[in-house]
């Protein structure tokens, strides 16, 4: 495979598309992706967003995955997922996912517990990177989500039985992210 020229289709502010043309095996064709990265920026190392995958853990309370539900564009409608963002220029993975999951859910990280290193979850649609944080959070007096003007998002607080409810119902639109984990959760038979 050879990637011979890249152009961009558009200049938006937060996402692009790319076409690249490309030849294989004696085959000439263009593919058309969606970028986050300036085109300087290509093959950039890191994350251009973080998925938080928290953990509610209060004393005397059986531990509740936090969810979020939100609307999304371009599904039309609310669906399930992670906290989530975009990893702002200089920023590190990890004040990311502090300041992205106050914004959204008002909640405050207590402990990280893993940082994947960057990950593709639609690479024929998207060249973008994300950090899947896996955290434990708790709840701050007085501390909300300061979600942006275009954020329309619900915080759902999940024990077991909600995980399972969740997983199981064939009718919601939820990410695929979530979904993997609200099944291992279910399979482990309880939120660690």
């Amino acid at each position: 495979m050879k990637l011979h020229k890249t152009v961009s289709l558009t200049r938006e502010k937060w996402l692009n598309l790319y076409r690249a043309e490309y030849s294989h095996n004696g085959h000439r064709g263009q593919w058309v992706y969606a970028s986050r990265k300036k085109q300087t920026s290509k093959g950039a190392a890191g994350p251009e967003a973080v998925i938080i995958v928290p953990v509610l853990k209060e004393k005397g309370l059986a531990n509740r995955l936090v969810v979020i539900k939100e609307f999304r564009v371009p599904v039309g409608g609310y669906t399930y997922g992670f906290p989530a963002g975009l990893v702002d220029e200089g920023e590190s993975v990890e004040s990311a996912v502090r300041r992205e999951m106050i914004e959204e859910t008002g909640l405050h990280i207590s402990r990280i517990r893993k940082v994947t290193s960057p990950l593709h979850s639609s690479m024929g649609l998207t060249d973008e990177a994300v950090a899947l944080v896996y955290a434990d959070v708790k709840k701050v007096k007085g501390s909300v989500a300061a979600n942006e003007a275009t954020e329309d998002i619900e915080v759902v607080l999940l024990d077991f039985a909600g995980v399972c409810a969740l997983c199981d119902n064939p009718g919601l639109p939820i990410d695929a992210k979530l979904w993997a984990t609200l099944h291992m959760f279910q399979r482990l038979g309880k939120i660690s």
